[in-house]
């Protein structure tokens, strides 16, 4: 989530952390690990620790998180925001590519291969060198309604067989599952053409506007574990967000609350 670092923003450095935290905490990012350490998140969002410890407040506040002394916060798993975003493919880490009830994906590719330069530059690798490339295609209701490409460091393959990706469990279960503690994501939201590849696989003509998102997901280390790259055909999916209006008179901003997305 991106935060406003303008000195004139009406909202406050602490309560934009908050939100930020809250939407992660939402999505599922810290079941497994608790929160990264105070000087972490300090170092993370360019704030004194005060700042940071005021967001952390907020969330202990409203019951999403505790404290253990000596070792660190926790996320309460039994928070009602988490139980609401159940039902549908969820929040803003995962709101477009988790797995939804009805729907499946079909392995494609799986394998070492050359990284493009796009995702060698999120992986911090050398264009061209091997990293393992898996490629699905998740469908709703029998029909195909996204493409998603994943490129990650080649020793993490076997982290990461065929028969576990089969069995339709999350990748980063996967990899949390064997011992790597997922850290924080970027993700860009675009707009793009379907090319020869996608276009026949998603049941779209070449040149049909398809939504984009390309994600770099990092360890607690801040290293990167993931590059994915999904290609959503529009029709099929639809996102619901509630808003806050916050700030002063002269000057309001929508603060973007809990998120969630719909395959339809």
């Amino acid at each position: 989530m991106m935060m406003d670092s303008s000195p004139r923003s009406p909202m406050p450095r602490y309560h934009q952390i908050y939100v930020a935290l809250r939407h992660q905490i939402v999505s599922g990012l810290y079941d497994r690990c608790g929160l990264p350490p105070e000087l972490r998140l300090m170092e993370q969002y360019q704030v004194a620790r005060v700042t940071v410890r005021r967001a952390i407040i907020e969330l202990v506040r409203e019951g999403m998180v505790y404290r253990r002394p000596g070792q660190g916060t926790f996320v309460k798993l039994d928070h009602p925001s988490r139980a609401e975003m159940e039902p549908s493919i969820q929040g803003p880490l995962d709101s477009l590519i988790a797995s939804a009830a009805q729907t499946t994906v079909r392995m494609l590719a799986y394998g070492l291969e050359p990284c493009p330069a796009d995702a060698a530059a999120g992986l911090s690798l050398a264009e061209g060198q091997k990293a393992l490339r898996v490629m699905g295609l998740r469908c709703h209701q029998g029909k195909p309604a996204s493409l998603i490409t994943t490129y990650l460091p080649a020793h993490m393959a076997p982290l990461l067989t065929p028969h576990d990706l089969d069995q339709q469990q999350p990748m980063l279960s996967l990899l949390e599952q064997g011992g790597i503690r997922i850290g924080d994501a970027e993700q860009l939201l675009s707009s793009c053409a379907a090319d020869a590849v996608s276009a026949p696989l998603l049941e779209e003509p070449v040149g049909a506007a398809l939504l984009s998102v390309v994600r770099v997901v990092r360890d607690i280390d801040g290293y990167p574990v993931q590059w994915l790259r999904g290609l959503y055909r529009p029709h099929c999916h639809a996102y619901r967000m509630a808003l806050t209006r916050v700030g002063e008179a002269t000057a309001w901003v929508w603060l973007a609350g809990d998120i969630t997305a719909s395959v339809r």
